[in-house]
């Protein structure tokens, strides 16, 4: 699948998800909104009596009444359908509400809301004083507050037409936003209506949302890493198919030429032409054995980095002189190149605490690179030194193409071979990307690292770090 696909993909299930949050939070807000709704109308009948009785209190401390019980008589008469309400009269003591299809829950608000207007009355009748807002409110705050929903308040007065007549603050009540109760008569002729008004919804409702909505944010981070680490190990699996594939070619094209040649050398040398010629005979016994050697170095490299990477390699170290190994490699270099090689030498520390056979591996490791990705001439400089931070360095520097900064953190991955990856089927430099994770994982199993620093276009320089001992012969298992 193309990586536009994937991310595509990706894309449509994220705005999906995203969706289905979206409707899941909204039908949750206004499910919160409802049920604060629904408490705050409760709240409300309940603030207005106890506005009522505060009232009653103050009038009855004026006129020096002692504490006791007011009464009041509330008389009216229903009218009951036979069919609906079974056992009940024919006839009605008096003319009064008609109870026709009325329920238990429908009656109980009737009652109330009679009950609510004939206190209002009797209260400002014997008090002659109106409802006190500013109590009105605070009592109504305390309500809230007592089932957890701290809200800002108002309350006021409403006509029959629903016109503001009173209210406790200046604030506009044609939000749609605002959180309103239901209407409570102020009296018997409901020609007045008392209201409550919540002015901070959002505040209330969010508060109340406040786990599910981190619940939510949290989901939607897991949701959206997971996402994205699944398209990174798609885009990964893809890369190491890449890899692979080069990999593959690589090697069938490394190998090809060495059995190639050991093929026809073998036919050459089997049918007998050279038996009179010793000297091409003997040429050709040579480059059979080292295209052999060839093949062979290549099967131990891939073997040997299996073994470094599953810690399964002995190495053992002793005190190597660096020159003797440097001038042999570049004398063998030097030989193999199809290109003038020029050497320069700053070596200020002769030895390197080291696996000897492995050091050499490294090393040539290097230089072959060097030689692989410069021009048409190559000039190499090798360089040590003892460092303060108890290491001794090697370094090997070349004029050649440079390697990007963007492919320098890459170019020790196992397969990779940063800008000159696909050259090889372009007739670039051959090879199976194996080389500088080679040079990666014996450092790593000597306990050093290696380094580089190159400028594209202009010069490349490895620098492999080796901790210093004491030069005695050990052996570790790595």
């Amino acid at each position: 699948m193309k990586s536009k696909h994937i991310w595509w993909i990706a894309v449509v299930g994220l705005v999906a998800i995203v969706e289905l949050q979206y409707i899941w939070l909204t039908n949750t807000y206004k499910l919160t909104r409802d049920s604060v709704q629904a408490q705050s109308d409760n709240l409300f009948r309940d603030a207005t009596l106890l506005e009522v009785f505060h009232r009653a209190d103050q009038w009855r401390q004026q006129r020096g009444l002692k504490d006791g019980t007011m009464s009041m008589y509330l008389s009216f008469s229903m009218e009951w359908d036979n069919d609906s309400m079974p056992g009940k009269p024919d006839t009605p003591d008096a003319p009064g509400i008609s109870g026709a299809g009325v329920d238990e829950r429908e009656l109980r608000s009737l009652l109330e809301s009679k009950t609510q207007g004939l206190f209002q009355e009797r209260i400002y009748a014997l008090s002659r004083k109106g409802i006190n807002f500013h109590d009105l409110d605070s009592i109504y705050t305390v309500l809230l507050d007592s089932v957890g929903i701290h809200a800002d308040v108002m309350t006021c007065m409403l006509d029959s037409a629903g016109n503001v007549v009173k209210k406790s603050k200046g604030i506009a009540l044609e939000d749609p936003r605002l959180i309103r109760t239901s209407e409570v008569p102020a009296n018997t002729s409901e020609t007045l209506f008392l209201q409550g008004v919540i002015t901070n919804p959002y505040q209330i409702v969010f508060r109340h949302m406040t786990l599910l909505l981190l619940a939510t944010v949290l989901v939607m981070i897991l949701v959206i890493v997971c996402i994205v680490y699944q398209i990174r190990i798609i885009f990964r699996q893809d890369k190491i198919a890449k890899m692979r594939e080069d990999f593959s070619y690589a090697m069938i094209h490394d190998m090809k030429t060495p059995l190639s040649s050991i093929i026809m050398g073998t036919q050459v040398l089997e049918s007998g032409r050279l038996d009179t010629q010793p000297e091409k005979k003997a040429r050709y016994f040579r480059i059979l054995k080292e295209e052999g050697e060839h093949l062979l170095a290549l099967a131990n490299k891939v073997l040997t980095i299996s073994k470094l990477e599953n810690h399964q390699l002995k190495l053992v170290k002793e005190c190597c002189a660096l020159r003797p190994i440097l001038e042999d490699l570049a004398e063998k270099y030097r030989e193999k190149a199809e290109k003038p090689v020029t050497y320069h030498w700053q070596l200020e520390q002769e030895t390197v605490y080291a696996d000897e056979e492995f050091l050499r591996e490294a090393l040539s490791n290097l230089i072959d690179n060097a030689l692989k990705y410069s021009g048409d001439a190559v000039e190499i400089t090798f360089s040590s030194a003892s460092l303060a931070d108890g290491t001794d360095v090697v370094r090997v520097r070349d004029n050649g193409f440079g390697i990007p900064l963007k492919d320098q953190s890459k170019i020790f991955e196992k397969y990779e071979r940063a800008s000159a990856a696909g050259r090889s089927r372009k007739g670039g430099a051959a090879g199976f990307g194996l080389g500088l994770n080679y040079v990666f994982r014996i450092m790593e199993a000597h306990g050093g690292q290696v380094k580089v620093e190159s400028i594209e276009g202009e010069y490349s320089e490895f620098s492999v770090f080796f901790p210093r001992q004491e030069a005695e012969p050990g052996s570790s298992d790595i």
